[in-house]
């Protein structure tokens, strides 16, 4: 079986069922580029792919649930008090750019009874528009859950949020990996004026007062460990991986030298906990605030199209490409709609 360590692919294919099929279609699409488009086939069997499907659910449910008892471990670690849980939506108002943000208080149960998607979309089934085509539910641009702490802390906590990528991001990375996206856009001029990846699936935001708050919760972290009690009371078993958290890298930027040319600053740390990757950022309230408004704003959705054009401009040179992201798409997220199609390749599905 192929293995893609410390790679988005292989983060988000780590169901056996689910890799072996991720790989299969990496081999296709090797095989497609060497020999060319003509008379090429892609055989998917019908029982397979139901449970490649299920097995994609099962790596959501256990990576959200996962993510979740992680940040139980860490509001226990940094926070020190009770925690307040919100469920907040950020919305698309239909036929327009117009954005919207939602909160609902939330119990501690409900992040593991069902998805980060379903509590969005649950928030969202409340809420109608009158745009001009009726009555209309607005589009569910991105939905966090917050761990808001009821008291003070020692190190200027003011917030924690976790979120997961949406279905359509996750498996447009997925192929961005099996064509290996970010080493044709670095090789292209045009391209690499345009790109921009977003490498987190499963993530934390921890927000705090200011700079030397942000060092020391960094520090905090890296020391940081559960024995078996402190892990039963979050459901979490006692193994190695669970004890403590493992750093895979930490990218710093924070100060005029580091920051990003937008000028947002956090630190971004990397880290393998249970099994899972999971990436933790650690910010400013300022900068969360700023990215908060962002986010809400009609510029966010320019700055989203921005990102997609890389992948159209890639799929107009390579139309394999394309046919992959509409592949992946039609195979997790809308496999009752007419398969994709591209002269030169025939899908067959068998039973």
């Amino acid at each position: 079986m192929h293995h893609y360590p410390d790679s988005t692919l292989w983060l988000v294919t780590q169901e056996p069922v689910l890799n072996e099929f991720v790989c299969y279609l990496k081999d296709k699409k090797d095989r497609f580029l060497r020999e060319g488009l003509g008379g090429q086939e892609l055989v998917v069997s019908r029982k397979r792919l139901e449970e490649v499907r299920r097995a994609y659910h099962r790596m959501i449910c256990k990576g959200e649930e996962k993510l979740h008892r992680l940040c139980g471990l860490l509001c226990d670690q940094l926070l020190a008090s009770e925690v307040q849980m919100k469920s907040v939506v950020i919305a698309q108002l239909p036929g327009t750019h117009q954005r919207l943000k939602l909160i609902q208080d939330i119990q501690k149960s409900e992040v593991y009874e069902r998805t980060d998607l379903d509590l969005g979309n649950w928030l969202l089934e409340k809420l109608r528009y009158a745009g001009p085509q009726g009555w209309e539910r607005p589009r569910l641009i991105a939905n966090f859950v917050e761990y808001q702490p009821l008291c003070r802390n020692a190190f200027g906590i003011n917030k924690m949020v976790s979120r997961i990528k949406a279905e359509e991001q996750i498996w447009s990375k997925v192929v961005d990996e099996i064509f290996e996206l970010d080493k044709l856009v670095h090789q292209d001029k045009k391209l690499r004026e345009l790109s921009y990846f977003i490498k987190d699936i499963f993530g934390i935001k921890i927000v705090v007062d200011d700079h030397d708050c942000i060092h020391n919760v960094l520090e905090a972290l890296e020391d940081a460990s559960w024995d078996s009690e402190t892990l039963a009371l979050h459901g979490v078993s006692h193994e190695p991986s669970t004890q403590r958290l493992t750093r895979i890298e930490v990218k710093n930027h924070v100060g005029e030298a580091q920051q990003k040319q937008s000028g947002w600053q956090a630190i971004k740390a990397v880290y393998r906990w249970w099994n899972k990757t999971f990436e933790i950022q650690v910010q400013t309230l300022d900068v969360y605030l700023r990215e908060q408004e962002l986010l809400t704003s009609e510029s966010h959705a320019a700055f989203k199209e921005k990102r997609e054009r890389v992948r159209q401009e890639v799929a107009d040179r390579l139309p394999l490409f394309g046919f992959y992201l509409q592949l992946l798409r039609w195979l997790f997220i809308s496999p009752d709609a007419t398969p994709p199609e591209l002269e030169g390749i025939r899908i067959i599905m068998k039973d």
